[in-house]
């Protein structure tokens, strides 16, 4: 991969970005009377710094990149002091309502999709429509309306989406050679796809390694993935019902589920947990669904050609799923101005383009930014497939409008782990999930409704 470096050329950018916020802010007038501005902020006295805290969740091979655009952002910004935890991934969302029940939230967290409808209805994130509609320099429709509406809670704007990716398919290019099979191209189809399947598997070896590891599921970007091409749904736009059981989700969960126990072309879940570093990335699938975000990892470990391809249309549609992250700020921020200040800058274009473009870590929120992560050395020759999904084809994966995501999922997981290793029938599993999911549901939908 290029180094991460900041060159000249981007330093000059992100100056001049920074610069501009700065004398944006030069102009917006006082409160009268000494109130507070939201979140209680307060000006800092004489002679002392401002405080920004952050919650990331970067782990440590990525986290000087964020010190280098924090120390270029300081730069311009002397009046300011940073202080930064690092989380985990898994640690930060349990994390984040400790905080919120202690009143500790740092000013700027990081927000999975996932985690941002509860934590925007539980009061922990603050809605940033205001600071949106009064900065004319922050280009917000420059930001995928899908990725957006991750982060829209009750028609306001709340957090603000750094990254955005559709799942298509990855291929390892040296066992289609070894086979003798032509690579999959733009208009391959569900069929084209398991006849090279069932092409390249042999002891050892198949010829699809699902998505980590995992062929059925059903969570946010994954299960619309799966039954979108049969013309499924998993829930209704609200996420107050769920639509599983349908012919079209039937006949797709059952056709995924026969790549294991009747084609027999991806791996039994034991099979996969075996090897250490996944199949996927060890080089022993012909196939496999890669998000853009999961780029890096065959960047750093793989040690095989590889290369990406639209998600295979099915028998009605070709149709995927997309899910994102990103950053707001929290209800106890006490220098809500300077936090959105930092935010406009870190998810401009140039923001984008420095921290998750360039650096090759993939798929910007915006469309302006995304050419910096296909240039990028390490990103796969076709990574414009990424953008073309994003474009045609990709959809948000529900569920993200219900206070019940977790529990879904848990049922959701529950039941095709059953299902990948033989001992429950997608039949079965659908019933059951339709079961236990409905109630569940529809009493997070009566706690909306208060």
């Amino acid at each position: 991969m290029k180094s991460q470096g900041l060159s000249r050329r981007r330093f000059l950018q992100l100056s001049a970005t920074f610069a501009g916020v700065a004398a944006l802010s030069a102009c917006v007038a006082p409160q009268s009377g000494g109130t507070p501005a939201a979140g209680g902020e307060a000006a800092a006295p004489a002679g002392e710094k401002t405080q920004l805290s952050f919650g990331h969740t970067w782990e440590a091979a990525f986290q000087p990149h964020q010190d280098e655009f924090d120390s270029k952002y300081l730069e311009t910004h002397p009046d300011l002091e940073f202080n930064k935890t690092y989380n985990t991934w898994g640690d930060h969302n349990q994390i984040v309502p400790t905080w919120a029940a202690a009143n500790t939230l740092p000013d700027v967290i990081y927000v999975h999709g996932r985690y941002a409808f509860p934590w925007n209805h539980e009061g922990i994130m603050i809605s940033t429509q205001e600071q949106i509609d009064n900065d004319p320099d922050f280009d917000v429709k420059g930001i995928w309306e899908e990725a957006l509406r991750l982060y829209n809670y009750q028609g306001s704007q709340y957090e603000i989406p750094y990254d955005h990716g559709p799942i298509i398919m990855g291929y390892n290019k040296d066992l289609f050679d070894a086979g003798g099979v032509a690579y999959p191209d733009e208009n391959w189809t569900t069929d084209d796809f398991l006849e090279a399947a069932k092409a390249l598997t042999k002891e050892n070896q198949w010829g699809y390694g699902g998505y980590y590891n995992g062929t059925v599921g059903l969570g946010n970007e994954q299960g619309i993935a799966l039954v979108g091409p049969w013309g499924g749904e998993i829930f209704d736009e609200a996420d107050t019902k769920l639509l599983l059981d349908s012919e079209e989700c039937a006949a797709a969960l059952q056709w995924w589920a026969d790549l294991i126990h009747v084609h027999k072309v991806a791996p039994l879940p034991a099979e996969a947990q075996a090897i250490p570093n996944a199949p996927w990335v060890s080089g022993q699938t012909a196939t496999f669904a890669l998000a853009s975000w999961g780029t890096p990892t065959l960047i750093s470990f793989a040690e095989f050609k590889w290369d990406v391809v639209p998600w295979p249309k099915g028998p009605t549609s070709q149709r995927t799923g997309s899910f994102g992250s990103g950053f707001g700020i929290t209800r106890d921020s006490k220098n809500v101005d300077a936090a959105w200040q930092y935010l406009a800058s870190y998810l401009s274009v140039e923001g984008m383009e420095f921290m998750w473009g360039a650096s090759g870590r993939g798929s910007p929120a915006r469309k302006e930014a995304y050419q910096s992560w296909l240039d990028s050395e390490g990103a796969p020759e076709h990574a414009q497939y990424y953008l073309d999904a994003l474009e045609k084809y990709a959809v948000t994966g529900h569920p993200y409008q219900t206070l019940a995501g977790g529990e879904i999922l848990d049922i959701f997981n529950r039941n095709t782990d059953l299902v990948q290793t033989g001992d429950l029938t997608v039949e079965a599993a659908i019933a059951a999930i339709m079961a236990d999911g409905t109630p569940v549901l529809e009493d997070a939908a009566a706690k909306l409704k208060g």
